[in-house]
């Protein structure tokens, strides 16, 4: 008898455990359900966000990547701001050499006011290297012109001087020594006409820094005048 009792007893209490261990797994089980619920709502929100994010981002991305894209034939053509009929080199014999080094050579003459000394001037530009490879122009930057007048210091000594002779509506192509280019620095507010943005400017400090002493080395700037007054 004793050994019935004791035998029911065990029993019960094994079915209490096991009921016991059923309803903690149950929960256990509900936790994880509702956890990975949760990790779920929260992988749909990061996602959507991310690509809200894209989305607004993307469209910055192509206008900038715009603003700077311009036809092969722009940046590497003779006759950038020419608008030539004839887009052959310009000859050898086109190019006259001043005193203080600077080379030039009219890609298209004007037919109105003379640039001399004092005159108030309107200026749009395309600025290379040596070996004709694109730097900037005020067409990327807005076709805003560079204005200045003519012996103020406020271009750099080579465009100074360069374009004196032309006459409004003139386009001139500009070989510049590096010693009567950018040296006052490329900072704003300095000699212009300036490169905009860092990887320009920094394009312009290289050949001003370590190629000023080469010989034969040049900035070429191609300038149509605008106005004259």
């Amino acid at each position: 008898m004793k050994v019935l009792v004791l035998s029911l007893v065990f029993c019960s209490l094994c079915s209490g455990f096991v009921q016991i261990n059923d309803a903690s797994s149950s929960r256990n089980f509900a936790l994880g359900q509702e956890n990975a619920n949760l990790d779920e709502a929260r992988r749909q929100v990061l996602s959507q966000t991310l690509a809200i994010g894209t989305m607004a981002i993307l469209p910055t991305i192509s206008n900038a990547a715009d603003s700077k894209a311009l036809s092969e034939e722009y940046r590497q053509g003779t006759a950038a701001l020419g608008d030539m009929d004839d887009q052959a080199p310009v000859p050898r014999e086109a190019y006259k050499k001043l005193s203080s080094g600077v080379i030039y050579a009219d890609l298209r003459p004007g037919n109105g006011e003379e640039v001399k000394e004092g005159s108030r001037v309107n200026l749009q530009w395309v600025l290379r290297k040596s070996n004709g490879y694109f730097v900037d122009s005020s067409e990327v930057n807005g076709s805003v012109p560079f204005i200045f007048t003519v012996g103020d210091g406020s271009a750099i000594k080579g465009v100074d001087e360069g374009m004196r002779g032309m006459r409004a509506g003139g386009v001139r192509r500009l070989l510049i020594p590096p010693s009567l280019a950018y040296v006052d620095g490329l900072e704003d507010g300095k000699p212009g006409p300036l490169p905009v943005g860092f990887g320009p400017r920094q394009q312009m400090r290289r050949v001003q820094n370590a190629r000023k002493d080469v010989p034969g080395e040049y900035v070429y700037i191609e300038v149509q005048v605008t106005r004259v007054r």
